[in-house]
């Protein structure tokens, strides 16, 4: 019932059927009773006064409706009528500041503030305002988030052609014991001085697809730093200056591939020992054992980031057959693959968000139709299940029969977590229970969903900050991974067979 109510299959707000999820009745069966009773002893009137109309009839209505009645009589433990949880009966503040604008504003101002920038002004203004009121209220935030603003850790990278936006805060796990393992480690090798890490967290922040920037999410990296993990936080170009949605996975190629060359210079995975023990099973849940490469994003973030992962498959679909793609995998250093997807709260259907956002009113300020093309069409184009399957589509007509039953989707695929809040309010978590059954559809079985009650939108990417149920879910989802499945060695293969969970 959640699921099938849930936006943007909602009954439009204003609708009969949308105030009859959205309004309590604290007794419905008596509320029925009164009107038909009521109706009843206006019928009788009007038989009394009316000399066409028998008594017969009068009593045939009357035994109908007490027939009915004594039904609903029986069966009141089956009606109970309350408030829908996931339907709000009221719009949030906003929603009716955002609808306020829409109603205020003309057409031609809403485009040319969300096209000149100023919606990306306003967007990271309200969170450089917010900010100070989060670190007033937890000092230790604040303590942690100076401490990743020093240099000493935090190294700020840059790729492309050197556009303000496109850089990379990386951050290296720093515990006293790892560098004495790793000086005794690498005493008669030529690791040097490079750190030790379980594997590397590629994270790509939301903001509408036209505001954010890396330092907002600044406090995503203790937590995995705290599991010796190396954290990349990365910076791409918003709307407008990305024209279109390719541009921005371009910057993500870009950004990918400049970590891997800066990380085969600083970073070398854990002792080949652990390896080992966990390759034979002796490894507990406890060890610290290499786990692997994630991408992980919220909200616009992640669909960015799944269209880079759709890309990708894409790449090594066309490059080679199975057997070739293994020889291939087994020459690459570890960090030139990611291993994992964990997508939060993102709208992997650009088609369908659009229509979620026409109910909101924010459709005409928002930068998603502009940078996803403006037209349905486009839309397609920029939803990562359909461009899968253009690509699975272009990849069936280059390649033999034979070649296609070794060269399968779900070999090449990586595992994938979907997280969704249920009360999130600005992409609906239909969206992803919709990307998981379409990117199933296509091949990639390892895919998992958690859907998290009393979370919104926001609360996804807060709890890797703060701690909550989001981040606990995906390192759950890890430690899984590693306890049921094979390791991922350092040629990136895997054999991995994972069951979706809702």
């Amino acid at each position: 019932m959640a699921l099938s109510l849930a936006p943007p299959r909602a009954p439009p707000r204003g609708s009969v059927i949308r105030n009859l999820y959205t309004t309590t009745y604290p007794h419905p069966v008596a509320r029925l009773q009164n009107l038909l009773t009521s109706t009843g002893n206006n019928n009788n009137n009007d038989d009394m006064d009316d000399p066409d109309h028998t008594k017969t009839s009068s009593y045939e209505s009357h035994n109908l409706q007490s027939r009915f009645l004594q039904l609903l009589q029986d069966g009141n433990h089956l009606i109970r009528h309350s408030v829908h949880p996931h339907l709000p009966s009221s719009l949030s503040l906003p929603d009716q500041l955002i609808r306020f604008i829409g109603r205020t504003l003309p057409l031609e101002w809403q485009h040319t503030h969300r096209d000149n920038g100023t919606f990306r002004r306003v967007a990271d203004g309200m969170v450089k305002l917010t900010c100070p009121l989060i670190g007033l209220s937890n000092l230790r935030l604040t303590h942690e988030f100076l401490k990743l603003s020093s240099t000493k850790r935090r190294r700020r990278i840059r790729y492309g052609h050197h556009h303000a936006m496109q850089y990379i805060d990386l951050f290296l796990p720093q515990h006293d014991d790892i560098h004495q393992k790793m000086k005794s480690n690498n005493s008669s090798n030529d690791n040097g001085n490079k750190v030790p890490v379980r594997g590397t967290l590629f994270f790509v922040h939301g903001g509408a697809w036209g505001s954010g920037h890396p330092w907002m999410y600044r406090l995503v990296a203790p937590a995995f730093l705290a599991r010796n993990f190396a954290v990349a936080i990365v910076g791409y170009r918003t709307y407008p200056d990305a024209a279109d949605i390719d541009v921005q996975v371009d910057d993500l190629r870009l950004a990918f591939d400049a970590l891997d060359t800066v990380l085969n210079e600083c970073v070398v995975p854990v002792a080949d020992d652990i390896m080992d023990r966990k390759a034979a099973g002796t490894c507990d849940d406890n060890d610290k054992g290499w786990v692997g490469n994630i991408i992980m994003g919220h909200s616009s973030g992640a669909h960015i980031a799944l269209l880079l992962l759709v890309d990708m498959l894409s790449e090594r679909m066309k490059s080679s057959s199975s057997s070739q793609l293994a020889e291939k995998q087994c020459n690459q250093y570890p960090w030139s693959l990611p291993h994992y997807f964990v997508g939060l709260s993102g709208p992997y259907d650009i088609s369908n968000h659009f229509d979620f956002e026409a109910g909101r009113g924010v459709e005409q300020i928002s930068p998603m139709k502009p940078i996803c093309g403006h037209t349905r069409l486009n839309f397609d184009r920029a939803s990562p299940a359909k461009r899968l399957l253009t690509h699975m589509t272009s990849f069936r007509e280059q390649i033999d029969a034979s070649d296609l039953t070794n060269a399968t989707i779900q070999e090449m695929s990586q595992p994938m977590l979907l997280v969704h809040g249920i009360e999130d309010s600005t992409v609906p978590f239909t969206a992803t229970s919709d990307a998981a059954r379409k990117m199933k559809s296509c091949g990639m079985t390892d895919i998992s969903e958690i859907y998290l009650e009393k979370t919104e939108h926001q609360d996804v990417v807060m709890h890797f900050m703060m701690g909550g149920s989001a981040m606990d879910a995906v390192f759950d989802w890890l430690r899984e991974q590693r306890r049921h499945q094979h390791v991922i060695g350092r040629d990136g293969g895997r054999n991995v067979k994972l069951h979706s969970r809702l």
